[in-house]
């Protein structure tokens, strides 16, 4: 059957971005694709426009054996934005913890620079 193509159902392109990209910033950033297209419902409206996730910064464990320590959440954050962002810092924690299932995040650093939507 060489020659012949093969026409299923069509696929968003936004799916085949995710399959891509994801491997590339769990990799790059330890973050997942879906934390960072779900912002707006874990920081809110008000927050997510003015910030993003950036990376997920994992404590560096000497052993195995050691105890599970929660990463650090770094956030890009514009001006004002980045108080109202403090004060919610822990409700935002709260918020990623359950997207994410479980207690991985027990901080967050803010970084303030520009955010491109």
């Amino acid at each position: 059957m060489a020659g012949k193509r093969a026409f299923g159902n069509p696929v968003p392109v936004s799916d085949l971005a995710t399959e891509i990209l994801d491997p590339v910033l769990k990799k790059r950033a330890g973050i997942s694709i879906g934390l960072v297209q779900s912002w707006e419902e874990i920081a809110g409206p008000r927050l997510a426009t003015h910030s993003r996730p950036e990376k997920i910064q994992w404590p560096r464990r000497l052993h195995e054996d050691d105890p599970f320590e929660p990463a650090t959440l770094i956030i890009a954050c514009e001006g004002m934005a980045a108080l109202h962002l403090q004060h919610e810092a822990g409700e935002v924690i709260n918020r990623v913890n359950a997207f994410l299932g479980f207690n991985a995040i027990g901080r967050i650093k803010i970084l303030q620079k520009p955010v491109l939507s």
